[in-house]
């Protein structure tokens, strides 16, 4: 191929053999994407291209729920007070208002660094467009990432949860406890799902829609405990009529858990002078009854909470046994020798 771009000459072969076919392949696919490739944009660029760029492209590559959770952030916190500016205006100290806005609503620094990590990409394709000279991220100190430590839940704390809710509320804590399911699991959860013995997980629910669940082996069914059975038939009541087990009050299903947790959850742990924490935490709270309990495989409880090996179980929870272990009987003589 040889074209002129701005009155310079640019060559670029194809690879393929001289042949009627491959000219048409040439003149109709290979050669648009060619001249597409040398279309840079000038410095007057705004970011508002990048983004459209953004959207068009990463939808075709980033997972269903990864793509729309960037898209959340650039459309909340980027288009709106940044997309008019041009791409050579954007210097690190406007980044790091933005940066100070995120701490300023209390995001966590994992948080932090999902909202950085968008905004970078951005300015990373305009680098890569030789629009700017170096990203202006760099300049910015990456603030350490704490590992969450998590808080599950006492037997006595789940059994006051659920003596001081009721309604869906309950329910909702009831199947939460039961069966470890996240947050967006639950409210994706349909009544189709739900048999007499089991509950099939297959999608999650955030930004208002239904996703493929976290991983692979997410996508699995958890047995229905005979003590998760009442609260379903309570929960049948109010909202058998629907689609989705748990649904709002205009009978649309929750768009994420984030109204959850702001207007009954937090409210309710104050009402009872418990520690605020995460709908998440019950997922925990979960997990480490279940390993508590010494009458389940390790591999059954990975499975029921949708992981592929039992490593994870132990790298998190292992501090929430260590009780068990020290009631160990040292008089056992498991080799029966004597």
């Amino acid at each position: 191929m040889n074209v002129r771009l701005d009155g310079i000459q640019v060559k670029k072969t194809t690879g393929l053999a001289d042949t009627k076919a491959n000219r048409l392949l040439v003149q109709k696919e290979i050669l648009p994407k060619f001249l597409q490739s040398l279309e840079k944009p000038d410095e007057n660029v705004t970011l508002q291209y990048y983004i459209d760029r953004f959207i068009k492209e990463k939808k075709h590559f980033l997972k269903e729920r990864t793509f729309y959770r960037y898209k959340s952030i650039i459309d909340q916190y980027i288009t709106p007070k940044y997309a008019h500016k041009k791409v050579v205006d954007i210097k690190t100290s406007l980044l790091k208002e933005y940066l100070n806005y995120q701490f300023g609503l209390g995001k966590s620094a994992k948080s932090i660094e999902l909202y950085r990590t968008v905004f970078s990409g951005l300015l990373q394709e305009a680098l890569f467009d030789n629009v700017i000279s170096s990203n202006p991220f760099v300049n910015i100190k990456r603030k350490p990432i704490q590992k969450p430590v998590i808080t599950p839940f006492s037997k006595s704390e789940v059994r006051l949860l659920l003596e001081e809710s009721e309604g869906w509320l309950q329910n909702y804590i009831a199947v939460a406890t039961y069966t470890g399911l996240r947050s967006g699991e639950i409210i994706g959860l349909k009544w189709n799902d739900i048999s007499h013995n089991v509950i099939s997980v297959r999608r999650t629910r955030d930004f208002n829609r239904d996703t493929k669940p976290k991983t692979l082996n997410s996508m699995r069914d958890v047995p229905l405990f005979e003590g998760l059975k009442p609260f379903l038939d309570n929960q049948r009541k109010i909202t058998g009529q629907c689609e989705y087990v748990f649904v709002r009050r205009d009978k649309k299903p929750w768009s994420d858990t984030q109204n959850i947790s702001c207007a009954y959850w937090y409210p309710l742990l104050d009402r009872l002078g418990l520690k605020r924490r995460r709908l998440y935490e019950m997922r925990h709270t979960f997990a480490t009854n279940m390993l508590n309990s010494g009458k389940y495989k390790v591999t059954d409880i990975a499975q029921m909470l949708g992981h592929s090996t039992t490593e994870y179980l132990f790298n998190v929870y292992s501090r929430y046994i260590e009780a068990e272990r020290k009631n160990v009987d040292s008089t056992v003589d498991i080799y029966k020798i004597s």
